[in-house]
């Protein structure tokens, strides 16, 4: 082996390395601390290895309600807040991709304009009229609101990625179709909707961890404790009593981070090849 490759399979390495410290050590802090009593946290020196191990902020957290919330209800209310939120957005974008990838006129160029203009615009840039909209259609603290909020960013995205992958697709398939006598929902549906099925897969995971991850759209627009999402309700635990109550707090990140962790596992490759289409495609 040449000097050059050495140094790049040592370079490699490191860099290997460096990114899974990167990555693990807040895992094991949030692990770590979760196992720790409130009194051992802000005692002195920290201590990677507890020492006295406990499950009380796990027990607490799970099965103990908190300001008429809990966190199984969180869990049911984050799952049915993202399955929403895809719903809206697939309905939105799939259409609106397939015109988008098929036809040029100015509204296709607007809509492809606007599709990368939203991936720029942070939400706390329009949270605000967006309340206030909201507010109107009586949509606050209100789980479809929240869902609402979501799938407006979510479809830009997924228009954008969705876009890619259709134009992948040859359009004398569509023309096929037609002559055959099918019309635009039809085409769509048996030929657009089979032949993108990872474009949509990879709009579906990443729709779900945007949603699962989102944190200001639900502390901005839900105030009943029983409606909190997996995110809001970590704020539960910053403030109470006077003090952030860190074993519960960690113990309830470690848990909101297994369902995004699981998913990138086990989807990774799915994920991976949507945000490339959309990177070297769109």
């Amino acid at each position: 082996m040449t000097f050059a490759g050495i140094v790049t399979q040592g370079a490699t390495g490191l860099g290997v390395i460096f990114f899974t410290l990167f990555a693990g050590i807040p895992i094991v802090y949030m692990l770590s601390g979760s196992l720790k009593s409130l009194g051992e946290i802000y005692a002195g020196t920290p201590n990677i290895i507890p020492l006295a191990p406990t499950l009380d902020n796990y027990r607490y957290v799970l099965f103990s309600a908190l300001l008429q919330s809990s966190y199984p209800s969180n869990v049911v209310n984050s799952l049915t807040v993202a399955a929403t939120t895809i719903v809206l957005v697939m309905a939105v974008s799939l259409p609106a991709s397939l015109v988008v990838a098929r036809q040029r006129f100015w509204l296709t160029t607007v809509m492809s304009t606007w599709a990368r203009v939203a991936q720029i615009v942070g939400g706390i840039v329009v949270i605000i009229p967006l309340y206030l909209i909201l507010r109107e259609l009586h949509l606050t603290n209100n789980l479809l609101g929240v869902s609402l909020a979501q799938a407006i960013p979510g479809t830009a995205f997924s228009v954008w990625i969705l876009t890619s992958f259709i134009k992948q697709i040859p359009s004398e398939l569509d023309d096929a179709a037609y002559i055959d006598g099918a019309n635009r929902w039809q085409v769509l549906w048996y030929i657009i909707l089979p032949l993108s099925r990872t474009g949509i897969a990879s709009v579906v995971l990443i729709v779900f961890l945007i949603s699962w991850n989102d944190f200001l759209d639900p502390v901005i627009l839900i105030r009943s404790p029983d409606l909190y999402t997996t995110m809001s309700g970590v704020f539960s635990y910053v403030g109470l009593e006077g003090q952030v109550d860190w074993g519960k707090l960690l113990s309830i990140s470690l848990l909101n981070s297994l369902v995004p962790l699981l998913v990138i596992i086990i989807a990774e490759r799915h994920i991976v090849r949507g945000l490339m289409a959309a990177a070297f495609k769109g």
